[in-house]
């Protein structure tokens, strides 16, 4: 006989190896201040490139206009104003960040917390079998 609980646990336990799965138990297995801190560490050092690199994308555009009027700007509000720019932009994506990486690592430690007791589930039918083997997974020779 099989014993059907274990088959189903099993069957649950299997199915919490999908990609996703592994991603959730991987962010559930740090800590909450460490998670969030790295991923404001990564997102800074990608803001940082993405608007670098848009600033670059907007003097070439402007490539004319800067060459011809370089002379007139006041360089110092220039600079002012792309640095109040960074700081902005940079400001309004950690928000966004941190409230998204708060939200993934809240239900990654829920997907882990119910991971969880299913292995529990699965090692209390174990311990069951063990103490009572006439119960357990039975397999009938010919």
């Amino acid at each position: 006989m099989v014993n059907e609980e274990k088959v189903i646990l099993m069957t649950k336990a299997s199915l919490c190896e999908t990609k996703e799965a592994k991603k959730k138990l991987k962010i559930a297995g740090y800590f909450r201040h460490d998670y969030i801190s790295l991923q404001l560490l990564y997102g800074w050092f990608f803001a940082t490139l993405s608007f670098v690199l848009c600033g670059a994308l907007w003097a070439f555009c402007n490539m004319e206009y800067l060459l011809d009027n370089i002379h007139k700007m006041d360089l110092r509000e220039f600079v002012i104003v792309w640095v109040l720019l960074y700081v902005c932009a940079i400001a309004v994506y950690s928000c966004i960040l941190y409230a998204v990486c708060s939200l993934r690592y809240r239900a990654a430690r829920k997907s882990a917390a119910s991971f969880s007791r299913l292995l529990q589930g699965i090692q209390e039918v174990y311990e069951q079998e063990e103490k009572n083997p006439a119960s357990g997974n039975l397999t009938e020779e010919t």
